[in-house]
């Protein structure tokens, strides 16, 4: 019988990880001192019951089964009792614990904790799904969370508003790069001793559990999981940078190993160190893609767009994509070559690692770039997937809802590269690169902004390197009439977009995209220009965007409308500075397509 590997894949993860599985007595209880080093968290909330986690510590590393109780109440004292049992983790599953709490009343907040032995727990807060008639809900969206890049204020933030349902969030939560000087963040990193454990790439599962580890003993991150239940999703990093089907840019088999082995460590890790529940039996266990239900007002939808079906992206750095000989460097007179013999030569020069021969150039194949991102075989999603999506759309229009909100991983706009040699001025931007230090930034800087000299998109990792699985998306909403919003991740920037079909008659949707809570954006790299607005200028579905501030965003929906409040967090200093960058306002529509994005 023949396979799929990602049949392998889950028959593995379902065999080796089992986080929910509760062994039987394989050794004495241990009954020594443990500590709760890790905090506590709630995850994927229903109208009856909640995910919560926590991690026990015990003072001998050697310990065997551990005993863990744990408590739901509707009070911070714990005098009404909602739920409670007991857990019993271990070293296999490194003495995680997660329960999925039943038996809860639908829109309620409660309390909950753990104990072991004399050790008890800190409280989380935590609340179920609303049934029926609701009125007003409010999200928090993050992403991004590299940890040398500075601090988690903004996950503090989150944890001191007065108001928030849930967070959600869409990736990136923790980076797989090591403590080298040249990894990134590092920079940062050693100045305010933040420090990735382990101090390599992550890789084995150890390694990822870890990784983990440390996240979760940051007080910040702590409060902002104490403080509401989180609904997740993992984008690329969780893995390894720009992660597709079969691999990821940021990882080498002839050094770290199969992609397969290093997928199932990470999937393993995430699903231990997460408040997740685990894919239904049948599903990949990388198919995390689910809805949840918010009452009457509004369905919240998260994609996968990673690990089930990703093709392989185009890169620009390095290349990947197709390229061409050019007659100059000089946009405005260069002209593509035909003639081979000039090709073959300049090409093998390049190859060579010398620069072109004067006065030919290379640069993007543009008619071939657009042939192969164009191809309707390219998927994001996958078939599968798309299915389920279409069918989740048509259910929550169908059943009166009047919002659908969508976690999705990477920006969906159609964003076309910044020019900014036409956006500063030729002479300007020259001055500009002669202000920089010389180095491989510098370097990087000018071959990223000849590139953006041609008409090509801005990040082939987003949707717009694979703009035919974003049109058959957007057909699905359309189709069922849905007022569609959404919120996406990975780009390190906010934006307000207003998101057009192919044909560019129909606005299908909002787009609101979430910074980074720490990680660095391209426009921290050209101090002095303002990428966000050169952004806005060329790009007609380009509403608001700043390249620069990092933070959260945050979603209040109504019946008549939802609003994105785009909050800007401080994130090398403490205390902070927190300030609302921008706020717009999304109504809805009653026939295809979104109403009007005004500044609210």
């Amino acid at each position: 019988m023949k396979i799929h590997r990602r049949h392998a894949l889950s028959l593995l993860a379902l065999s080796t990880a089992a986080p929910f599985a509760v062994t039987g007595e394989r050794a004495a209880a241990y009954s020594g001192d443990v500590s709760f080093d890790h905090g506590v968290a709630s995850g994927d909330p229903l109208q009856d019951r909640v995910v919560l986690w926590t991690r026990v510590t015990p003072k001998d590393s050697a310990a065997g089964v551990i005993p863990v109780s744990w408590e739901v109440a509707e009070d911070a004292d714990f005098r009404r009792m909602a739920a409670n049992g007991t857990f019993t983790t271990h070293a296999d599953r490194d003495f995680t614990v997660k329960v999925d709490a039943s038996g809860l009343s639908p829109s309620r907040e409660y309390f909950y904790r753990f104990r072991c032995g004399g050790a008890v727990s800190p409280v989380g807060r935590t609340r179920t799904l609303p049934d029926g008639s609701v009125d007003r809900l409010v999200l928090a969206f993050v992403t991004c969370s590299l940890y040398p890049g500075g601090y988690f204020n903004a996950y503090d933030h989150i944890s001191k508003l007065d108001r928030v349902d849930a967070v959600v969030e869409l990736g990136d939560y923790y980076y797989e790069y090591g403590a080298a000087d040249t990894d990134f963040g590092m920079e940062i990193g050693r100045k305010l001793n933040r420090i990735p454990e382990p101090p390599h790439d992550t890789v084995t599962l150890a390694d990822y559990r870890m990784r983990h580890a440390l996240y979760k003993r940051d007080p910040d991150l702590q409060a902002a999981h104490a403080r509401a239940p989180w609904i997740c999703v993992w984008d690329d990093h969780e893995t390894a940078n720009d992660s597709w089907v079969g691999g990821a840019e940021n990882h080498h088999p002839k050094t770290e190993g199969p992609w397969l082995l290093r997928e199932e460590a990470a999937i393993r890790a995430y699903y231990e160190w997460m408040p997740i529940r685990e894919p239904e039996p049948g599903r990949a266990f990388e198919a995390i893609n689910r809805s949840f239900q918010f009452g009457d007002l509004a369905t919240l939808i998260m994609v996968e767009s990673r690990l089930v079906a990703r093709s392989q992206q185009l890169e620009y750095d390095p290349p990947t994509i197709p390229l061409a000989v050019y007659t100059s460097s000089d946009p405005a007179t260069r002209r593509q070559v035909t003639d081979p013999a000039i090709i073959a030569r300049v090409m093998k020069a390049a190859r060579s690692g010398g620069k072109p021969p004067a006065p030919y150039a290379i640069g993007p194949d543009v008619k071939a770039l657009e042939a192969i991102i164009n191809d309707p075989e390219r998927q994001m999603l996958g078939t599968r997937q798309e299915e389920w999506l279409a069918l989740e759309i048509a259910k929550s229009v169908s059943a009166g809802t009047p919002w659908q909100i969508f976690g999705n991983q990477v920006v969906m706009a159609r964003v076309r590269a910044p020019d900014l040699y036409k956006a500063a001025g030729p002479e300007k931007f020259r001055q500009f690169l002669a202000s920089l230090p010389p180095g491989p930034v510098r370097d990087r800087i000018e071959q990223t902004a000849m590139l953006f000299t041609f008409p090509v998109p801005f990040d082939l990792d987003g949707w717009d390197g694979y703009p035919a699985a974003r049109e058959r998306m957007y057909d699905a909403i359309k189709a069922s009439n849905a007022n569609a919003v959404i919120v996406s991740g990975d780009s390190h920037a906010f934006w307000v977009n207003q998101l057009y079909d192919a044909a560019g008659t129909t606005r299908v949707a909002a787009e609101f995209g979430t910074s980074s809570i720490t990680s660095p954006s391209p426009g921290d790299y050209v101090p002095g220009i303002d990428l966000g607005r050169i952004i806005m200028s060329e790009n007609r579905e380009v509403m608001f965007n700043d390249q620069r501030r990092k933070g959260y965003t945050l979603l209040t929906i109504t019946r008549d409308g939802v609003v994105g409040e785009l909050v800007a967090v401080d994130q090398l200093a403490k205390p902070y500075a927190a300030t609302t960058l921008a706020r717009y306002r999304v109504s809805p529509a009653q026939g295809p397509g979104i109403g009007d994005i005004v500044k609210s």
